[in-house]
């Protein structure tokens, strides 16, 4: 066999003994170019360069000839195996290549930190992800993981590994020889300073004011890091039980981010130490374990980078807690009963009425020509005081009601996995659909009366129509549904329809984890106003907290968002169904009868029609999107749920507008 000067066979020759077939095949020649470039005398770049050269080749190289039976990077790997065992020499340079980069270099860092959540919480955690992806690092040659992290670009590189086979991976192993003892040294000092800092988050303040009560010394926190790494397991599952207990009080009792990234910290971490332990006590299947330690091992530098995975990971239940604050409170938006929906109509008519007085105020309120922040607070406080004197007279806005009804289904399909009661599902859903026409019909049937009631009261005291023609035109024409922004108008105030239902959803969370209500029942105020005055406030307050959120949030949202627009030269407005059904009435009072039979008209009656499902449409979309995954429903799920509205529908159409004779009370589920 043909060799030059370092011992690297000639290419022919190489190639003939990996591949016969192909000597010359592509993968082939390049394995033994890479090959040829290790040496283990090497300054410390060179060697890893040399080692990231072989590994980029086994992940992402040439594809490796004859016909694929297995993962293109594991036939790679096969390559790479035969050529050591074929020549001893390459393989005595990559095996002592490889120990001293693994003498030499640290994995600490690797095994304890890369892949899991710091210590300084979650808005620093991501601060920094974000710096690290959009600024360039210093390399570091002493950092094992940064080898690895160059060896593996891309998280979709990662998924062959599972699918090695070990005795391929028992082959790798004994032709390298025992080149590893420096990296289950450092694995052990890995499980020791990860289990201190489980420890240490597992003793924290908010931690252990949701645990079990008793003795400190008592806790598997703090046991953690006394325990010798052999009897590591029973310790690990007590201390997944008491993060249990912690997660099932942050359920009943209201979500804070910081805990629920110090609980995914603790997890995540536990779940490291057990991938590790096998491999440093050298028990179990060593070969599997490698695999899966590996597997894990592998992403982690990447998932250091991931903004996505730290925010799906560490929002997820507090968006569940916050939808299901909005499906509490959206509970009584849904009818049931005849009864139900003829309260429902009288509702909506008292919320139509008082929106026609809302329009009343924002027109004084534009004609005021306040400077615009002024113009915006006024407006917020106008709609937001309304909302409020909604909720507290009992009435109801319709356009609120999608996103609360949405996030209240999503929390019946998630209690209702069972295809044997997906018809209850779709009771749900008509009562929803039933109950919020009812709301629209009053709002929209109730607000052009009041409107025009406002207008005959504006003429007989003042002695003309409360808009004059030219104003009363541009009503009309801003809302074509074509000629104007209306379109895009109604789906804005769609999605700010659903953000307001965060706002209520996420103040109600707020209020039950800070214990709101109690410390107002509780307050040193009690003494001067009377103890049960205050635990009525508190009552109050727990009661109505989260509507008060969302109106809030609404006014303000409704009132600001044109102004902000103007700030930055965006050409933005709102559009709400019922606000418009009132200002179309007043505009029609004024530009008189012969108004109702122009196309400008007709027009403007189509695009509040528009208005009307875009507001509704967007909202319950968006909410329902968010509560679906929050509950982590699946796509399957949601075509299941469509084809038995469907059919239900074609069925039995009346039942969505109006309830059947024999309906029963609704039970929401909880």
């Amino acid at each position: 066999m043909a060799v030059d000067v370092t011992g690297l066979p000639d290419r022919r020759a190489f190639g003939t003994e990996i591949n016969p077939g192909n000597p010359e095949q592509r993968a082939v020649a390049a394995l033994r170019v890479h090959l040829g470039r290790v040496h283990a005398d090497g300054v410390l770049p060179a060697r890893l360069d040399s080692i990231e050269r072989i590994g980029r080749w086994v992940v992402d190289g040439p594809p490796p000839p004859g016909p694929l039976r297995e993962p293109p990077p594991v036939a790679r790997l096969r390559l790479l195996v035969k050529a050591l065992e074929r020549f001893p020499a390459l393989r005595e340079r990559l095996a002592a290549c490889i120990a001293s980069v693994v003498r030499e270099t640290s994995g600490i860092k690797l095994f304890a930190e890369a892949g899991l959540p710091s210590d300084r919480g979650l808005a620093h955690e991501t601060a920094d992800r974000l710096s690290r992806r959009l600024l360039p690092t210093v390399p570091d040659h002493l950092d094992l993981g940064q080898l690895l992290g160059r060896i593996f670009a891309r998280t979709r590189e990662t998924t062959w590994l599972s699918r090695i086979p070990l005795d391929l991976l028992g082959q790798l192993a004994d032709e390298l020889g025992d080149v590893w003892r420096p990296v289950i040294d450092a694995m052990a000092d890995s499980i020791a300073l990860i289990c201190t800092r489980v420890s240490a988050l597992g003793l924290s303040e908010d931690i252990r004011d949701r645990s079990v009560q008793g003795s400190l010394r008592d806790s598997p926190f703090f046991r953690l890091p006394r325990t010798p790494v052999a009897e590591l397991p029973p310790v690990i599952a007590e201390c997944r039980r008491a993060c249990r207990v912690v997660h099932d009080k942050l359920e009943t009792h209201g979500v804070s981010v910081d805990v629920v990234y110090c609980l995914d910290t603790i997890e995540r971490a536990l779940d490291r130490v057990e991938r590790m332990q096998p491999l440093v006590t050298g028990t179990g299947d060593q070969l599997a374990a490698a695999r899966d330690c590996l597997g894990q091992i592998a992403i982690a530098p990447l998932a250091d980078l991931s903004l996505r995975h730290l925010m799906r990971t560490n929002l997820r239940l507090l968006a569940r807690k916050i939808i299901e604050r909005a499906g509490t409170t959206g509970e009584h938006y849904v009818t049931a009963t005849r009864r139900e929906y003829g309260a429902m109509l009288m509702s909506a008519a008292g919320g139509g009425a008082l929106t026609a007085i809302t329009c009343v105020v924002k027109y004084f309120t534009k004609w005021g020509h306040f400077a615009p922040f002024v113009d915006g607070m006024l407006s917020a406080a106008n709609y937001a005081a309304s909302f409020i004197v909604m909720q507290l007279l009992g009435f109801t806005l319709a356009t609120k009601q999608p996103s609360m009804t949405a996030a209240t289904l999503a929390a019946a399909i998630g209690d209702k996995r069972n295809v044997h009661r997906l018809d209850e599902m779709v009771e749900m859903i008509a009562r929803i659909s039933r109950s919020q026409l009812a709301a629209a019909m009053g709002n929209v049937l109730v607000v052009i009366p009041a409107a025009l009631a406002v207008n005959a009261l504006t003429l007989l005291l003042a002695g003309h129509d409360f808009l004059d023609p030219h104003d009363a035109a541009k009503v009309v024409a801003s809302f074509h549904p074509l000629g104007s922004g209306t379109i895009f108008f109604a789906a804005l105030t769609g999605v700010l329809l659903w953000m307001s239902s965060i706002g209520a959803g996420w103040l109600d969370n707020w209020a039950v984890y800070r214990r709101l209500p109690e410390a107002i029942a509780q307050h040193r105020w009690g003494r001067v106003v009377g103890r049960q005055r205050m635990i009525r406030i508190g009552t109050f307050l727990s009661h109505n907290l989260a509507g008060f959120g969302g109106n809030i949030t609404l006014g303000f949202l409704l009132g600001m968002t044109p102004i902000l627009g103007t700030f930055f030269g965006l050409p933005l407005d709102v559009r709400h169904v019922t606000l418009s059904t009132g200002s179309l009435t007043l505009a029609a009072c004024s530009l008189g009868v012969d108004i109702l039979s122009t196309p400008g008209f007709h027009w403007a009656c189509v695009g509040i029609a528009l208005i009307g499902l875009l507001n509704f449409g967007v909202s319950f979309v968006l909410a329902l999107a968010v509560a679906f995954r929050a509950r982590e429903v699946g796509t399957s799920e949601w075509f299941h749920l469509f084809g038995a509205v469907l059919r239900r529908f074609v069925r039995s159409p009346f039942e969505f507008f109006f309830p059947p004779r024999n309906a029963k009370p609704l039970t929401t589920p909880h």
